[in-house]
């Protein structure tokens, strides 16, 4: 698979760059080193660990292109700029050599690059991990890769699965890898992160993948396939597990009349990616005007609010999306999972089997939104509804959540039709194009295996 040339050469930024945000820093690699050498020992598994969670703030995995692309193609955000590929994208019409939808790919799959070397290297018995550490390092590992490989199967369908760590050149020359199904793509992560429950420790901090995300992970997987029985059973765990709701929803964020960045909830957060000053993102960058103001809240979103809820204040004077502060160094912080997306998917689940506590779940969410929002109540009927309007308006411009949820939910053709100036097309089935550039590289990849309406 020709993409992997790309991986390869990538993996010097990962694992010795360690996690430069593009878009801010580039960093020359200055060793080429074949897999097999980077992991030889415990203390080289960790270095290689931190290299993944470098290679998650790329730009298109939770810098700020994550919520750029996503959301510019459902319908939260608008654009605002100067930059055609995002417009193409808003105008849900991307080219096959889009540049954005192109290194949102090869981000993602230099990420998988990093995480299969791990989980590929640290049961080498030569290397005389223990067990312990093999689970502590391998699971998180494999969370990741579950985690990336869900996000490629959302906007592109099948896609290749690579799950081996190759180590040299003509490995990948003579290992192309042809698209798999939807349904082996859902396989194959499903085994990832059930796998990473079992192996991740209790006790890792909100900036690693622990436990309860792995298991929010599952569950949202589980959701996805219709197996809310089994989704609801994953989730209870996370739900007794002692996070809570800011009292502030404005206090998750950052402040950009101070110019101070996210600094993710000790609280609620389940799973965030750490940014500083180092290795910034530019969420704020793109959503400020301080900054380049590339990209802002749609009408749709604004008019989505009801009156009295807060969570509309971060909508600024300026038409910004206020959430990220820091537009100068990009140390804003990316929510992954936080405990008002447990709450939702909790609701969800109880109102599918029309129990009344589904109510309380989401009134929760609605409450700490604001005093005057009245109470909902959450049934079969109204589900999709209801819960399609509260994840809008609670997690605008974060992880993707928006584009996600009306996929899942059934409900994305209405969304892109309902947008001004969109390229509506129902056989794409609200997919991004496989970019031409694989489809040139890869030989077990032809045009006939492009997405249908590209």
């Amino acid at each position: 698979m020709k993409i992997r040339n790309i991986l390869y050469s990538a993996v010097c930024f990962s694992l010795f760059a360690v996690g430069c945000a593009d878009d801010f820093v580039e960093t020359t690699p200055t060793t080429n080193l074949p897999g097999e050498s980077i992991i030889t020992d415990v203390s080289s598994a960790e270095s290689a660990l931190i290299g993944m969670y470098g290679a998650l703030q790329l730009g298109r995995n939770y810098g700020g292109y994550d919520t750029f692309v996503t959301g510019l193609y459902a319908d939260e955000i608008s654009h605002t700029g100067s930059f055609p590929s995002l417009a193409e994208i808003g105008g849900n019409d991307p080219a096959l050599n889009n540049t954005d939808v192109t290194t949102y790919w090869n981000n993602h799959y230099s990420a998988i690059y990093d995480a299969n070397l791990i989980i590929n290297s640290v049961v080498n018995p030569d290397f005389g991990i223990s067990q312990e550490s093999q689970e502590r390092i391998g699971g998180q590992a494999l969370a990741a890769r579950a985690l990336l490989y869900y996000k490629l199967v959302k906007t592109f369908g099948g896609v290749p699965l690579v799950t081996d760590a190759f180590t040299t050149s003509s490995d990948i020359d003579n290992n192309p890898v042809p698209r798999s199904s939807v349904a082996e793509v859902y396989s194959q992560i499903m085994s990832d992160v059930s796998a990473a429950v079992n192996q991740i420790p209790d006790g890792l901090g909100i900036y690693f993948f622990n436990k309860n995300a792995a298991r929010v992970l599952k569950a949202k997987i589980e959701m996805e396939m219709g197996n809310y029985s089994q989704a609801e059973s994953t989730l209870a765990p996370v739900l007794s597990a002692g996070y809570s709701l800011e009292s502030d929803y404005a206090a998750l964020f950052g402040n950009p009349a101070s110019g101070s960045g996210l600094v993710a909830s000790s609280s609620e957060t389940i799973f965030a990616i750490d940014f500083n000053e180092t290795d910034g993102s530019n969420h704020a960058f793109f959503y400020l005007d301080a900054g380049r103001g590339e990209v802002g809240p749609s009408a749709l979103l604004t008019a989505e609010f009801e009156d009295g809820d807060t969570r509309a204040n971060l909508i600024t004077s300026a038409n910004d999306i206020g959430k990220y502060g820091d537009p100068g160094n990009g140390s804003d912080d990316a929510y992954v999972f936080r405990y008002a997306d447990v709450l939702l998917m909790k609701a969800e689940l109880a109102a599918r089997r029309n129990d009344p506590a589904a109510s309380s779940f989401i009134n929760q969410v609605r409450q700490r939104a604001g005093e005057d929002l009245p109470a909902v109540t959450l049934t079969s009927a109204n589900v999709v509804e209801a819960i399609a309007h509260e994840r809008f308006v609670e997690f605008y411009a974060e992880s993707s959540d928006r584009y996600f949820t009306i996929t899942r939910l059934g409900i994305a053709d209405e969304v892109v039709q309902s947008k001004p100036s969109s390229v509506f097309i129902a056989e794409r089935n609200n997919l991004f194009p496989i970019p031409q550039q694989e489809i040139e590289r890869n030989s077990a990849i032809g045009v006939e295996d492009q997405n249908p309406g590209y």
